[in-house]
């Protein structure tokens, strides 16, 4: 098995920027339907050698209210052929995992954490694609400091930061946690850096962006249990790699927990989903009534510190991962109502 120095050469910054600045609305494409016909929620999601990889993930079986969830191993790859795109049914993952980090690297895709129902994980692995056997390979990579599920990570200069999450199933076990891997180290390793200055939280955003003088990482929103209440968080923290130190943002103008943000300009951040909890304590009893969660798209501008709506999106898609393929922002599969998943791939062209 290949060392992580061999592994990781040279590495770039995961966060390239799409534009040069953020003018103009997001324009959404579908460009694909997942093999799993319902789609899943929690998949590990990146690009790997020109490929898009989505593997694992859960959903409910039909019919989707009388049933358990089911989590699963399946690794599939999307790749461009013609004018169009063939999905590869490329492997699969270790074991059925759902729920964890990824960051795409030039030299694979990093998978870390999260669970199967029973049991929170904290092994972590590169999945590295095989243009020419069209299949992945799983190598292994150092274990996360702590079972974790449900948390965020980025790739910045080299090093992979993940923060938040759960160490087990309940909310309750939300981590005030942020770690950093430097895979350009002889011997890397995971090391606790100092958290964020807000209280533990899972299903949080996690973001880089330039705020005027640094590359940073913006750690937002989220959701943690507050005693016998759940708590829908707004607030939002930047990171300096440069000086490791903290400090409070502009809040969001609302939650958007579980949501999918991403870099589209060198300082800016675009948040295309995530759930505001309006719904949070109805969604039982609305059952397949439930309306799903909100249709707008917001960007962060991390050099004047200011929140802006980037207008309506055809697809709110939650616990999934984006990623650039391409020039473009991929949005792979995810949960649009409690118990819903889609199968849907989208790629939005922004920045025009």
């Amino acid at each position: 098995m290949k060392s992580l120095r061999d592994l990781f050469p040279l590495l770039l910054t995961v966060s390239l920027p799409l534009a040069a600045n953020g003018a103009g609305m997001p324009e959404w494409d579908e460009i694909a339907s997942l093999p799993n016909k319902l789609g899943v929620a929690g998949p590990f999601a990146g690009v790997h050698k020109n490929a898009l990889i989505v593997a694992g993930g859960a959903n409910f079986k039909e019919p989707i209210w009388q049933t358990e969830k089911v989590w699963y191993d399946e690794i599939y790859a999307l790749t461009k052929k013609g004018k169009g795109y063939q999905w590869h049914n490329a492997g699969k993952l270790p074991r059925k995992t759902g729920y964890g980090a990824t960051v795409s690297t030039p030299n694979g895709i990093v998978c870390m954490g999260g669970n199967d129902g029973t049991n929170t994980f904290k092994d972590a692995y590169i999945l590295v694609w095989n243009p020419r056997k069209k299949s992945i390979t799983a190598k292994e990579f150092p274990s996360l400091p702590q079972p974790c599920a449900y948390g965020q990570a980025v790739y910045l200069d080299g090093k992979i930061y993940l923060a938040g999450g759960q160490s087990d199933n309940p909310l309750d076990s939300a981590m005030k946690n942020f770690w950093m891997i430097d895979t350009k180290s002889k011997n890397p390793k995971w090391e606790e850096l100092k958290p964020w200055p807000g209280p533990n939280r899972a299903f949080n955003l996690l973001a880089v962006a330039n705020n005027g003088t640094a590359d940073c990482i913006y750690l937002m929103s989220g959701r943690r249990q507050n005693r016998d209440k759940v708590q829908f968080l707004t607030d939002n923290f930047e990171f300096n790699p440069d000086t490791g130190r903290w400090k409070d943002s502009l809040k969001m103008p609302f939650s958007r927990m579980a949501g999918t943000a991403i870099q589209s300009g060198k300082h800016e951040i675009l948040v295309l989903g995530g759930a505001d909890g309006s719904l949070w304590h109805k969604a039982p009893g609305l059952g397949p009534e439930h309306p799903g969660f909100p249709k707008e798209a917001w960007r962060f501008n991390a050099k004047t510190g200011s929140w802006q709506s980037a207008g309506p999106i055809p697809a709110n898609h939650v616990t999934t991962i984006p990623v650039r393929w391409q020039r473009n922002i991929i949005i792979p599969s995810g949960e649009v109502r409690p118990r819903i998943r889609s199968p849907k791939i989208w790629s939005i062209r922004t920045g025009r």
